[in-house]
């Protein structure tokens, strides 16, 4: 112990380096020591209280669900994130039209719905409130919805520009219903 400590306060001096050693001292020899007695038997303790279940862990599903409203707008549904805290939709949207130069496909309120009428709705980001398509556009991209969808869930319906009729060329609306089960299950 002498040792160690001897040679760590010698590799932190600020002084220029010594002729001498620094004097060292021999550690004295090892005893043995005498066996020590096992611990004492300790009364098992109760069981403690299972552990609380863990949230719904996140599940991935593959779709291929497509709406059209008659203004231009196609929406295709290629998968969707169930999480414990959000919903997320990666979607394809195209939109062409004769009529105008650009849709919205959030203009109104868009969420998810699930059989109950509850409503998670749409998280808008900064930089596209709105889900602005320009005319001939196709934007790729993942929806994001606050909140979970009940684990026992068969459907959820997506509503865009709820209350727009489908031929509103500046912001139609749309519902596509997407399945959560395999059909017959």
């Amino acid at each position: 112990m002498a040792v160690a400590a001897t040679l760590f306060a010698a590799g932190c001096s600020d002084r220029a380096t010594d002729a001498t050693p620094p004097a060292v001292t021999p550690a004295p020899a090892p005893v043995a020591a005498a066996p020590t007695p096992a611990p004492p038997a300790v009364a098992a303790a109760p069981a403690a209280p299972a552990p609380a279940p863990a949230p719904a862990a996140e599940r991935q599903l593959p779709l291929s669900v497509q709406g059209v409203a008659s203004a231009g707008l196609t929406v295709r549904v290629k998968g969707i994130e169930l999480g414990p805290d959000a919903t997320v939709l990666t979607v394809s949207a195209s939109f062409a039209s004769q009529l105008t130069n650009w849709t919205q496909m959030a203009s109104g309120d868009t969420y998810l719905q699930d059989a109950d009428g509850n409503k998670l709705m749409l998280k808008r980001v900064e930089d596209n409130r709105y889900l602005k398509i320009k005319n001939g556009d196709t934007m790729e991209g993942r929806l994001v919805f606050l909140g979970a969808v009940p684990p026992s869930a068969a459907q959820v319906k997506l509503v865009l520009n709820e209350g727009s009729p489908q031929d509103d060329p500046n912001s139609p609306g749309l519902t596509i219903d997407l399945p959560l089960k395999p059909a017959g299950s």
